[in-house]
């Protein structure tokens, strides 16, 4: 997947990204379809399918978190679970 790809998703709202979710499980099972019926002429598109699933679905878990604590974006997130394993870390030091 692009760059440019990947930042269009990362802008994606919740609703978005789960309507995106269901039309490639959509496309993943005319690719299976397909390909049971030796009528597949991309093999790669499988593939590449089922790893924007699972990007996609990776990306809604990630808001999900986000919203639940609260924060406005990933690099919030990220910031305050490095701050947690630090203090997870030194309080591991100091027993």
């Amino acid at each position: 997947m692009k760059l440019q790809e990947r930042d269009r998703l990362h802008r994606m709202t919740i609703d978005e990204l789960k309507k995106e979710l269901a039309e490639a499980e959509r496309a993943l099972l005319t690719y299976r379809f397909d390909a049971g019926l030796n009528r597949l002429t991309n093999p790669a598109g499988m593939h590449n399918t089922r790893k924007r699933i699972a990007v996609l679905k990776t990306l809604i878990r990630e808001n999900e978190l986000m919203a639940a604590h609260g924060f406005r974006s990933m690099r919030e997130y990220q910031a305050y679970q490095a701050g947690a394993n630090a203090a997870r870390r030194a309080a591991r030091k100091a027993r």
